[in-house]
């Protein structure tokens, strides 16, 4: 009797040890062995006699040993844990829940921070779980998984943009064919080439309307919520997500009269107001010495604004950036085809003069998207080049000529210009005196090599 005692007193004590371990190694693993050893347990409690005191001693201090163990099991992760970058050197972990009450810890240089929920939660939406890390963390990792922090002056970039897949009442895209909507072949091809960062230019949510031929589009329900959010980017984007720290920007997709409340209660850096903001303030991205300006140009009007243009101007002239890369959706200078016959045309005039009246300094390269093609731009005038990256697995544009040299756009002369009317991702890695850029397929193979040196661009 006593060594039952004893031996079950000892298994409820290591199982109360590996719920001490559990947020250290593995999670899961930590919680199966429990539910496979309960039964043991109970067996043994159950076993140790006549004595109703011993044995209600021992199943109580088997369960409080093990309840907070078991119960965990059945929380339910929708996302991996992904990181994402907010102004200066600020990085935010996030997790998307089944329940609002199972917010897991994060590991922090070894030690345990419960995660808090981002409330509250929008009708239609799962829960979302967050927690700061400290710019000066070594390591950090939540429910097992280990997360990429964010690295100083990174020197592999993924771009991509213009994601989702398209269903409304125009067009109905074939979300269930991965040639057709190859979202997350490239997600996954670009999470293989190991980024220390990945920059998403906008546009995430497209199934905005009824799928009327499921075979081909599916059964999601259209709109802003999780599950449309979940289809169109967290599930096929989930092994980049956990790849690399994301700075995320915001698209005309996600404006306040479509997909907001996703955009603000995922991905938006800042606290979660419920509520839609039309031009929120840009802030400044710093790693080391590299640095991204976030502007959100989601509500950037085609047609001549002079209120808009007034707003970005000064928005442009608040950041002082000294060797940034401006993140927007919208191109400043880029072209698409025309809505009849013709040459290309012009995208987004209000941020080129928006541009022209703030004068910014400090911009090294341009990033956007909007366009569904790939386009790479540099100027015979002192602006930055301009990459578009609204390739990315949304329904293409109009193709454009794929040799833009010499072409007029914003009062400016193409110098070097290329586009292509293909699927893909942009992989970006450091060099001595600039940047190789690689127009990578989802299949991975390289479409188009160029390089950025300066202000100029050459692509063969």
């Amino acid at each position: 009797m006593l060594l039952s005692v004893k031996s079950a007193m000892a298994a409820a004590i290591s199982c109360n040890f590996l719920n001490q371990l559990s947020f250290l190694t593995n999670p899961k693993r930590l919680r199966k062995t429990a539910e496979l050893n309960l039964p043991a347990l109970q067996q043994l409690a159950g076993n140790l006699g006549h004595s109703n005191y011993v044995t209600f001693q021992l199943r109580g201090l088997l369960f409080l040993a093990c309840a907070s163990i078991l119960p965990a099991s059945y929380g339910r992760t929708l996302t991996p844990a992904w990181i994402e970058l907010g102004a200066g050197r600020r990085a935010i972990v996030r997790i998307v829940m089944d329940e609002p009450n199972q917010c897991p810890a994060a590991i922090i240089d070894g030690a345990s921070h419960p995660m808090s929920l981002r409330q509250p939660v929008p009708q239609g939406f799962k829960p979302a779980c967050e927690i700061d890390v400290p710019a000066n963390a070594k390591s950090a990792s939540v429910n097992g998984q280990k997360l990429k922090l964010p690295r100083a002056d990174p020197t592999r970039i993924v771009v991509l943009g213009d994601t989702g897949c398209r269903v409304n009442a125009n067009q109905t895209q074939a979300c269930n064919d991965p040639a057709q909507w190859p979202l997350q072949r490239i997600a996954t091809r670009a999470a293989s080439d190991g980024p220390s960062l990945v920059i998403h230019v906008g546009d995430y949510l497209y199934r905005e309307g009824k799928c009327t031929t499921p075979q081909t589009c599916g059964t999601t329900t259209p709109g802003d919520n999780w599950e449309a959010w979940s289809a169109d980017f967290f599930t096929p984007a989930a092994k980049l997500l956990a790849a690399a720290p994301w700075a995320f920007s915001r698209g005309n997709h996600e404006i306040c009269q479509r997909s907001w409340r996703g955009w603000f209660y995922y991905l938006d850096p800042t606290p979660w107001r419920n509520s839609c903001d039309v031009f929120p303030p840009p802030y400044l991205v710093t790693l080391g010495h590299f640095e991204l300006l976030m502007l959100d140009s989601s509500g950037a009007s085609d047609r001549a604004d002079k209120k808009q243009i007034d707003i970005y101007a000064a928005q442009l002239a608040s950041i002082h950036a000294t060797n940034a890369w401006l993140v927007d959706h919208h191109p400043l200078w880029a072209l698409r085809a025309p809505l009849k016959s013709g040459p290309p045309e012009r995208s987004a005039t209000n941020m080129a003069e928006a541009w022209d009246k703030a004068a910014p300094q400090g911009i090294k390269l341009i990033v956007s998207g909007h366009t569904h093609l790939f386009e790479l731009l540099s100027f015979d005038q002192n602006h930055p080049p301009q990459l578009v990256a609204g390739d990315g697995a949304t329904a293409l544009a109009d193709p454009i000529p794929e040799n833009l040299d010499h072409t007029k756009v914003s009062g400016a002369t193409i110098a070097d210009g290329v586009s292509r009317h293909e699927f893909g991702y942009t992989l970006m890695n450091k060099t001595s005196t600039g940047w190789t850029i690689l127009l990578k397929s989802p299949l991975k193979s390289t479409i188009l090599t160029c390089r950025i040196d300066g202000v100029q661009t050459h692509c063969h």
